[in-house]
């Protein structure tokens, strides 16, 4: 457990209820003389103790714990049948309007992305917002592209590549699309980052934005190393996915079919 970060217990405040002990999914608190207590220092921060706690008694020192919230039913759940819609809902947005997003907006969406699990409560994502670097960063992913292209039109006349670049226009806007925002997930671990990304997604729909994953620029980072030193990636960090971010300049009317679902009941 880092030092900066403890949990506390308020023994004036605690009534020795056990719940605490009894959800930690480390094992690192019990009663002892009829109060909580923390046995080691293994302890994940998870903050289920904190969550659970029915007076308040026990804090992690280290976060801002003005940012809990005490659960109120009226403030806190999701339909799930305006949740299925949204998700049925959402499109992939390749064109946008000329209109920027306002920092408070941009701020929210990371903030979702940090409020989603980590596994093991790592908390190793991090987040890299592009504006006035776009037009530098899209054209060294089209250098990195166009060696590509030009790489498979060659070997492509004798192996069956796994991906097309002979109909793509190698052009501004090829990997953005001309949003003018661009979210960067970053983090050595790629499901979590892809999870706080899906929640990123959600809320920029829930503020009335488009998005678009942008997964053939995570591809150039890998390969350019001048991209790489103008985000200031650390050696083992992976730009995991991106997420093109603005006002959508079209509008849809519907949802769309999709397959249905492969199951297995077992």
């Amino acid at each position: 457990m880092e030092n900066q970060y403890q949990v506390i217990i308020d023994k004036g405040k605690c009534v020795g209820c056990g719940l605490c002990c009894k959800d930690c999914p480390h094992h690192v608190l019990e009663l002892r003389d009829g109060k909580a207590a923390l046995l080691s220092d293994t302890c994940l921060l998870c903050g289920h103790c904190t969550a659970l706690c029915p007076v308040a008694a026990v804090t992690i020192s280290g976060y801002d714990m003005s940012e809990v919230k005490a659960y109120d039913k009226t403030g806190f759940g999701i339909d799930n049948d305006v949740l299925l819609n949204t998700i049925q809902f959402r499109r992939t947005i390749r064109h946008y309007l000329d209109k920027p997003v306002e920092r408070t907006v941009i701020e929210k969406i990371i903030d979702a992305g940090r409020w989603t699990p980590t596994g093991v409560n790592k908390q190793k994502v991090r987040y890299i917002v592009v504006e006035k670097s776009i037009q530098l960063l899209e054209a060294e992913g089209l250098k990195t592209f166009g060696k590509l292209k030009r790489l498979a039109g060659v070997v492509g006349k004798f192996v069956k590549l796994p991906f097309d670049l002979s109909r793509h226009k190698l052009e501004p806007g090829f990997f953005f699309h001309g949003a003018p925002v661009i979210i960067l997930i970053v983090s050595k671990d790629t499901v979590d980052a892809s999870l706080a990304a899906m929640s990123m997604e959600l809320m920029a729909e829930a503020l009335g934005l488009g998005t678009l994953y942008a997964g053939l620029f995570t591809r150039a980072v890998k390969m350019n190393t001048r991209i790489r030193n103008k985000l200031g990636l650390a050696k083992k960090e992976v730009v995991v996915t991106g997420l093109a971010i603005g006002y959508s300049e079209v509008k849809y009317m519907r949802t769309v079919p999709r397959k249905k679902a492969d199951i297995a009941w077992l």
